[in-house]
């Protein structure tokens, strides 16, 4: 199983049930065929944002995207322009680096987020509705759409 959809069953059991350790995760997600070690278990709730309070472990907000930092950095070093248009947010970068930024944001565990589209120096990301756009655009690069420097 790839990560990004090891991530979303991980979300979704979170949501769907009170886990209150990592055990008990493993264990939901072995019942689910899903086999993972306690290390990429915790990789993975870091990746996710996933916080863990006195009632278990929690998603976070859902106006709060997870992202790696190392993710953040190098989607700030390489969207040069964002622009939202209805459902879409086009992004901008150098030539032939549109991939890895499409790469970084298919690994998100948004709901918003549909799927990415890269070309040579442009990447296509489709969200779920216009707000999700602007919610999305918004936390990933600021609020300094449609024209970032």
């Amino acid at each position: 199983m790839r990560k990004h959809q090891r991530h979303t069953l991980i979300a979704e059991l979170l949501q769907q049930h009170s886990i209150r350790t990592q055990r008990a995760l493993v264990d939901q997600l072995a019942e689910a065929g899903i086999s993972a070690t306690q290390t990429t278990l915790s990789r993975d709730l870091t990746a996710l944002g996933v916080v863990k309070t006195a009632s278990g472990y929690r998603l976070p907000g859902r106006d709060q995207v997870p992202v790696a930092p190392a993710a953040t950095q190098l989607l700030h070093e390489l969207v040069r322009a964002v622009e939202i248009g209805g459902t879409m947010i086009v992004l901008h970068t150098p030539p032939a680096h549109a991939d890895a930024v499409a790469l970084q944001l298919d690994e998100l565990s948004d709901p918003d987020l549909l799927g990415t589209i890269a070309g040579d120096d442009t990447v296509f990301v489709a969200t779920r509705s216009t707000e999700s756009a602007a919610r999305l655009a918004g936390t990933l690069f600021g609020h300094e759409t449609p024209e970032r420097a």
